[in-house]
């Protein structure tokens, strides 16, 4: 039963368009809490010593929270920032739920399910990808999709950005278990064919830099071989030069050697596409925003969420522009006291890294540095899966070990003394 919990809290994660009747609020604001509830109702004999071994940690991320909310009251926008911290208080709850199930299923035949679920997820998300680009009109993303930033392929995610990211940290997990013998050769061919292309799609350089990255770490814990990262860009840069809007992001939309912006519609004058050079520059805007801000407001910041709904709409015209790096996002909304909290949550998260399995470590710092340069905290699914993999590092205290035996690797995984 606990694992349907955790399969209906990844799939209510991708409901965030879906809103109750006659409301405006999404339904995965109560999914995604019930269900974790589910997992923590069906584990409470564990409960105590999750709470005595992870002590710490918990202390930390609720000191962090609550910082959160009081900055929200003290707010010059309280309303908005009462019904973020409303909002973020979910992942709480979730990241609780998933260091007691993490906890619970020690044994790595338990972990490679769940490893193997997000992996699905992953493949999913990134075949509805490939559904947005033959069909960006379809009536499932009048449903499930966030507005459409085509030909930018975003799928079911708020942005291509996120989904970018999140297919390049898909393609290095599934390199990940198949090295760990979790998952067959098939289905690690079936990935890269997938994650590539929908990668590509994405035109997301965010994420173009988060894929080199993840290769770059796999490199390092030995995940793959020198020859396997140069057979794996080389591809990944095939797709790039054969996609158009990939092409055209890279700034050769004009070249005579890729014209492939005209192959969008039998149009082209009628796509929109924002300038490679100005979506960069952009963000020096938002942090200068961010800066200002701080600059009135250094303690206790202007409170969660007000930034986007308030700040950027001063730099842009629209609504939803966060600061474009999680640091300086939580630094102009919770202050320096929100950062020295954040930061301290992040150092305790490290402690237990140490010694953590690259299925876990690997896409952590993925998901770190994919925010150096942008902020997903909006997104469920992206940070659902996020605080899984924390949850998950936390409660890994071993690497993989590779026995004499050819061709047998084994997982070995151990709660922290």
């Amino acid at each position: 039963m606990i694992n349907i919990f955790f399969l209906l809290i990844l799939f209510s994660s991708l409901l965030g368009r879906i809103k109750f009747p006659g409301i405006n609020i999404g339904i995965h604001y109560l999914l995604l809490p019930a269900f974790s509830f589910g997992i923590i109702s069906l584990s409470t004999k564990n409960i105590p010593e999750v709470l005595r071994k992870h002590r710490i940690i918990l202390i930390s991320i609720s000191l962090l929270y609550l910082w959160m909310w009081l900055s929200s009251f003290m707010s010059q926008f309280p309303n908005t920032a009462i019904l973020y911290s409303i909002k973020y208080t979910t992942y709480f709850i979730l990241f609780f739920a998933f260091l007691v199930l993490t906890f619970r299923n020690i044994k790595p035949s338990s972990l490679t399910f769940y490893y193997r679920c997000i992996l699905y997820l992953l493949q999913v998300i990134a075949a509805f990808g490939f559904l947005e680009a033959l069909f960006p009109n379809h009536w499932i993303f009048e449903l499930l999709k966030f507005p459409s930033y085509y030909p930018q392929i975003g799928s079911i995610m708020q942005n291509p950005n996120q989904f970018g990211v999140i297919v390049a940290i898909g393609l290095c997990l599934s390199l990940i278990l198949e090295k760990q013998k979790n998952i067959s050769k098939l289905e690690l061919y079936i990935s890269e064919f997938v994650f590539l292309i929908s990668l590509a799609l994405s035109a997301s350089r965010n994420a173009w830099l988060v894929l080199l990255f993840g290769l770059f770490l796999l490199l390092i814990y030995k995940i793959i071989s020198i020859r396997k990262m140069i057979f794996i860009m080389s591809l990944w840069l095939l797709c790039i030069v054969s996609i158009p809007v990939s092409t055209y992001r890279i700034g050769l939309g004009d070249s005579k050697i890729f014209p492939l912006i005209n192959l969008f519609v039998n149009n082209p004058s009628e796509i929109e596409l924002p300038s490679p050079v100005g979506t960069a520059l952009s963000r020096f805007a938002l942090w200068q925003a961010a800066i200002t801000e701080t600059i009135k407001r250094p303690i206790t910041g202007i409170g969660v969420g007000v930034f986007a709904e308030h700040i950027g709409v001063k730099v842009f015209g629209v609504k939803g522009y966060h600061a474009h790096n999680i640091f300086l996002n939580v630094l102009v909304e919770q202050g320096i006291i929100g950062l020295l909290l954040f930061t301290n949550f992040l150092v305790r998260v490290a402690s237990y890294l140490k010694y953590a399995n690259p299925v876990t470590i690997i896409p952590i710092m993925m998901f770190l540095a994919s925010q150096m340069p942008d902020f997903f905290a909006e997104d469920y699914t992206f940070t659902t899966i996020e605080f899984y993999f924390l949850a998950a590092a936390i409660n890994s205290q071993k690497d993989f070990v590779i026995e004499s035996k050819p061709q047998t690797i084994y997982n070995v995984q151990k709660t922290r003394n």
